[in-house]
């Protein structure tokens, strides 16, 4: 299919990176600001909350993100299928991901319940390691609707239809933010919880939104020509090995970014409260920010992946270097307000002066890694839109933990830097993965150069 050299028009193809991407940016926000909302309202009982608070949601954020990299092979695999105009076999993969989804909850749900022990061997036994065991093993009792929420959210992106995926988080986002200030506080008569009340807040808002979405669906008309609700699909072993070849990669490369953020809330708890509790208000306002560039990420994943389908790669390949330049100049721009307003952001997190100093100082580290967050989280995109995986795997695994990590460990640990150490080492480790992703992006579709 020979694409006409019109359509190779960057203001066009933005526009459309922006319509599709747009409704994932909010999707994606609302779900961290789901957290920012357990960050608060933590912060507000007291700083040993929130420090107890930020070692349990470091872990729960990295096994999190496994589950959702676990359920994306979806995105990709259901994509190409509804490019090429084959509805009827949509319902089969949603099967295929739901089952992987089903017993990576339960291996999680194993690893959570088991805290207690393995939790108290990684770190000293302290009030803040108690908090977070409790909070991790409440989170458990949710895995099943969060994963269920995860991959009808996911077959709704891949058909295009992002504002209900986002419509879906926004809702979760809100129930969240209800349930956080009635069980945190408690309010109309219910015992006052603290951080732990963050936990239950999220598990009933996962087991809600989950039941109301497959609800909906089911009596959507458009979603019945996928024969998602009339049919219960077996596990296929091919077909779940084709998702497993996509999804233990994306699971694990996602998975090594985000832990190599969230772990550094365990290194640190030897320092003190203090810097727990910063680092856990500077990642979270960090996840915000970085949203934008991820939402142009999944857009441009389920747009090159269409493409491909419809027979059209170096549309696709023109299509994922335009995400990459909106996400650069957007990332410009936030890394100026963050430096801008750094004082104001930690000033809106938590009342407390010292944690708002260190805050403003780490929010200047955050700032200086935008862009180089940006290219890498859209050329990752662009790789999975062309079923690209195990390298990029490779390269990230590399750049956060074997350049990234022990960096900051050595910068934190041995020259004295703390925590500005290990932010030290969160800039080389994302400047590596955004060299190596990209210059990965142009090898591979080198060959695809628009006429």
């Amino acid at each position: 299919m020979q694409t006409p050299p019109q359509a190779y028009n960057v203001k066009r193809e933005a526009k459309s990176i922006i319509k599709l991407g747009t409704p994932l940016i909010v999707s994606h926000t609302a779900i961290i600001a789901m957290s920012a909302t357990d960050t608060i309202m933590s912060a507000q009982v007291s700083t040993e909350s929130l420090a107890g608070l930020a070692v349990a949601v470091s872990i729960w954020s990295a096994i999190s993100v496994m589950i959702l990299g676990m359920c994306g092979s979806l995105a990709t695999i259901a994509a190409q299928y509804h490019g090429a105009r084959r509805y009827s076999r949509i319902g089969h993969q949603v099967y295929q991901t739901g089952w992987i989804a089903l017993l990576s909850s339960l291996v999680v749900g194993f690893i959570l319940l088991t805290s207690v022990f393995w939790l108290k061997w990684i770190q000293p036994d302290t009030p803040l390691t108690d908090i977070a065991i409790e909070y991790l093993q409440v989170i458990s009792i949710g895995l099943l609707g969060y994963a269920l929420t995860a991959v009808l959210r996911g077959t709704c992106e891949a058909v295009g239809d992002t504002n209900l995926a986002m419509l879906t988080n926004g809702l979760l986002f809100v129930l969240n933010l209800v349930f956080d200030y009635v069980l945190v506080f408690g309010k109309f008569g219910l015992p006052e919880l603290g951080p732990i009340g963050c936990a239950w807040a999220s598990v009933i808002s996962y087991w809600i939104v989950a039941i109301a979405l497959t609800t909906f669906l089911k009596r959507q008309d458009k979603y019945k020509q996928f024969n998602i609700f009339n049919k219960v699909w077996n596990p296929n072993w091919p077909e779940i090995k084709k998702h497993l070849n996509i999804a233990i990669p994306l699971a694990l490369g996602t998975g090594s970014e985000v832990f190599f953020f969230s772990s550094i809330a365990l290194f640190v708890v030897p320092f003190g409260e203090l810097p727990v509790a910063s680092h856990q208000i500077v990642i979270n306002f960090s996840s915000l920010v970085y949203m934008i560039p991820l939402g142009f990420s999944v857009a441009v994943c389920i747009r090159s992946a269409g493409l491909r389908g419809a027979s059209n790669p170096k549309q696709a390949r023109f299509s994922a270097f335009v995400a990459i330049q909106l996400s650069v100049i957007i990332a410009a721009l936030t890394a100026l307000i963050t430096i801008l307003l750094r004082n104001w952001v930690a000033e809106i997190y938590t009342p407390d002066q010292a944690v708002q100093e260190m805050v403003a100082k780490l929010l200047l580290l955050c700032a200086i890694y935008q862009i180089a967050d940006a290219i890498q989280v859209s050329s990752w995109g662009g790789l999975r839109g062309f079923g690209d995986l195990k390298v990029p795997m490779v390269m990230q695994l590399i750049s956060y933990w074997l350049i990234g990590f022990p960096m900051g460990y050595f910068l934190a640990h041995v020259l004295g830097w703390e925590i500005f150490g290990f932010w030290t080492g969160i800039i080389f480790g994302l400047s590596t993965a955004a060299v190596l992703l990209h210059v990965r992006l142009r090898i591979i579709t080198k060959h695809l150069k628009p006429a």
